[in-house]
């Protein structure tokens, strides 16, 4: 059957049409079949809830995870070096900033201003990659610089 419903999407031009009556269908199913089980119309949408936030959480742990990997292997891999061009230039700083495709509600953005909070390092560029935004003035020295941005994270509820 999925693979009735793909082969008709594609053949189709009124995708949005066939996809609503499909999902309408199954909804009408799975709402039969859980009334004959005794459930209600509550019940099964409380569990798809539940289903969504779990599956939300385990998302969101697993970018805290890789992050907090990425984060170890930058600083053991560019911590000797004098270079900033080569220590933002370094996969996992460049993974760092990738991970803005998968975070929710600035979760990404969090984790770099807390990690810049905890243990100030060159976020600077990563954090102006991923927000688009830079709140740093030409004349702020390093220290001043993450000032500006942690103030920049609680102004937006961030941090």
């Amino acid at each position: 059957m999925p693979r009735e419903c793909t082969d008709r999407y594609l053949r189709s031009g009124n995708d949005r049409y066939l996809r609503e009556r499909d999902y309408a269908y199954a909804r009408k199913r799975v709402s039969r079949s859980k009334a004959r089980e005794g459930h209600a119309a509550s019940d099964i949408r409380r569990d798809f809830s539940e289903w969504l936030y779990a599956r939300r959480q385990s998302k969101s742990q697993l970018l805290a995870r890789t992050f907090r990997e990425h984060v170890e292997r930058w600083k053991d891999e560019t911590g000797h070096s004098s270079s900033i061009t080569k220590a933002i230039a370094h996969p996992s700083y460049l993974r760092i900033i990738g991970l803005a495709n998968d975070s929710v509600d600035h979760q990404i953005e969090g984790l770099l201003l807390h990690e810049l909070e905890a243990d100030p390092d060159h976020w600077f560029a990563a954090l102006e990659a991923i927000t688009g935004q830079n709140p740093v003035k030409p004349e702020y020295n390093f220290d001043k610089a993450v000032n500006a941005w942690l103030r920049w994270g609680r102004e937006r509820k961030i941090i």
